[in-house]
């Protein structure tokens, strides 16, 4: 039979064995071993259905991961505002609760922190999803996760967020069950699908070149107001409110990714120094998506920081 190895993803040949035996494979390409567990070999008995509560604000985006976790026996509880998501999961308790870093009304990191402040949560696996699909952005893991237990990025959601559910829930590492040709076309097609929500959803003009990023000004006060007024939230284009939500998706990433140095920028008043480069690529992409024309007549990524700062503020007491 043909397999694939899960690691490198390598294709080869081997024997199936014999039916209802498991077997261990060690990969010639990357050495890595697995166990070989044919479909509908992992045990007796339907288990009971995990409650997953899946938050993001953006439904394409839920309905995107609801195909990935179908075949699995998991209960889906589908959020789209941070309210919504810590209310859905004091009023359901769930398993696991896969939560996205840039939610309205409450950002991820906020909810997460509530939850974890609730003693009748205390069973609840948070995994937090960074919210920018990029394979190359970043080349670290966040140095601190605000209570949650792990974190996925994007792009490994179709491969990796199955197994990482198991793995959490059970407290050991699942059998890991090499995937079919036809299983590795459809996780290349959900990427395909993520990534196209968030270009769609985000994105103002059609792709245009990076421009060069300015420098951060260093004179920048961490407490001083947006310049340019936004308009009213009820008269809000939809332009303007993809800018909005991608200026959001910015800023939680780079607090996702920096939690030491959101803190110290904060209590030492030096936000925007600490995180420029950070900053920086973050304006590049916003420049990339948003319009000249929005950009001029609005000041999302100043107020989306700004937003973060006031609250981080209130968090620390400072």
């Amino acid at each position: 039979m043909l397999i694939v190895c899960p690691n490198c993803k390598k294709r080869f040949n081997v024997d199936p064995g014999t039916p209802g035996q498991p077997k261990k494979l060690r990969c010639s390409n990357c050495r890595a071993v697995f166990r070989l567990v044919r479909k509908g070999e992992r045990g007796e008995g339907a288990p009971a259905k995990l409650k997953v509560v899946v938050a993001n604000e953006s439904a394409a985006f839920c309905q995107a991961v609801e195909k990935v976790l179908a075949s699995e026996p998991f209960q889906l509880y589908l959020c789209t505002d941070g309210k919504e998501a810590l209310e859905t999961v004091q009023r359901v308790k769930p398993e696991v609760l896969l939560l996205d870093v840039a939610l309205p009304t409450m950002f991820g990191f906020e909810v997460c922190e509530r939850v974890r402040q609730d003693p009748a949560l205390a069973g609840v696996k948070i995994v937090l999803i960074a919210s920018i699909y990029d394979k190359t952005r970043y080349k670290r893991s966040p140095n601190s996760l605000y209570g949650a237990d792990d974190y996925i990025e994007k792009h490994h959601i179709p491969d990796s967020l199955v197994p990482m559910i198991h793995r959490l829930t059970s407290g050991s590492e699942p059998q890991v069950q090499s995937p079919t040709e036809t299983e590795l076309a459809a996780q290349e097609e959900t990427r395909s699908e993520i990534r196209q929500c968030e270009v769609d959803e985000t994105s103002t003009v059609e792709a245009a070149p990076a421009e060069p990023a300015a420098a951060v000004q260093p004179e920048r006060s961490d407490s001083a107001p947006a310049t340019a007024a936004a308009p009213a939230i009820a008269e809000l284009s939809p332009e303007h409110v993809k800018a909005r939500r991608l200026a959001r998706i910015i800023v939680s990433d780079i607090v996702l990714y920096n939690q030491g140095k959101v803190e110290q920028g904060v209590r030492e008043g030096t936000f925007y120094q600490l995180l420029a480069d950070d900053i920086r690529e973050g304006e590049n992409l916003y420049r990339q998506r948003v319009s000249q024309q929005v950009r001029d007549t609005t000041s999302f990524l100043e107020e989306a920081f700004e937003e973060v700062i006031a609250k981080k503020r209130a968090e620390l007491s400072v």
